[in-house]
């Protein structure tokens, strides 16, 4: 993962600026480096990590430590379903909170300060899941669900460049390959013109 240096370059997924989603991200999608907001990373990547308590996973847990969104590839922990549920079974029916909710965002940065809204007796209006907030000094603040969020983003995206940068260093060693064979016979095919041709210039000398 590397943030981008300008503040005005924007999300080649959903064209946020970089001043409104605070990261861009490097990221191999679709045999392409593309430069994504932390929210089209995981929204583009929905196999890859739990929905509900962001965790990437390493290997996917076994099937009935799961549950599948019945509209796209994402699947989350049982548990965390069941807890974030407020129940203590399994729901019958599980949409991942992108599928339930089209307006859904992972990561959003607000300019709104909860702690001197709350002062002003406007507590009601922050959006308590919004990623961050401008504090009484001008800087950042973020919860510990959107250090989740771009922690889980940033594992995506390194995964994701780890594996481009394997993949390119087999492309290349295969190409050294295929270069050094070339070279190779190249010079045999020269060496073989070198010979034919003295044998054909003896050949010419001794029959005169």
């Amino acid at each position: 993962m590397k943030p981008d240096q300008s503040s005005s370059a924007s999300c080649e997924g959903c064209g946020t600026t970089r001043d409104l989603c605070l990261l861009l991200y490097n990221v191999r999608y679709r045999a392409s480096q593309r430069r994504f907001c932390t929210n089209c990373v995981l929204k583009k990547h929905e196999g890859l990590f739990c929905p509900i308590c962001f965790d990437v996973y390493d290997d996917s847990p076994p099937p009935h430590l799961r549950l599948m969104c019945h509209k796209c590839p994402s699947f989350a922990h049982r548990s965390c379903v069941v807890s974030s549920s407020g129940s203590d079974s399994t729901p019958p029916f599980y949409l991942c909170p992108p599928c339930a909710d089209p307006k859904f965002t992972y990561f959003k940065l607000t300019s709104e300060n909860p702690t001197v809204n709350k002062a002003n007796g406007k507590g009601d209006k922050v959006d308590l899941v919004a990623a961050c907030a401008q504090n009484a000094k001008g800087l950042r603040a973020i919860d510990l669900q959107s250090a989740k969020v771009l922690v889980a983003a940033a594992r995506i995206a390194a995964s994701s460049m780890t594996k481009a940068a394997a993949a390119a260093r087999i492309d290349a060693e295969r190409r050294c390959k295929e270069a050094a064979l070339a070279r190779k016979k190249a010079r045999e095919a020269l060496e073989r013109v070198a010979y034919l041709a003295a044998k054909e210039k003896d050949a010419k000398g001794f029959s005169t």
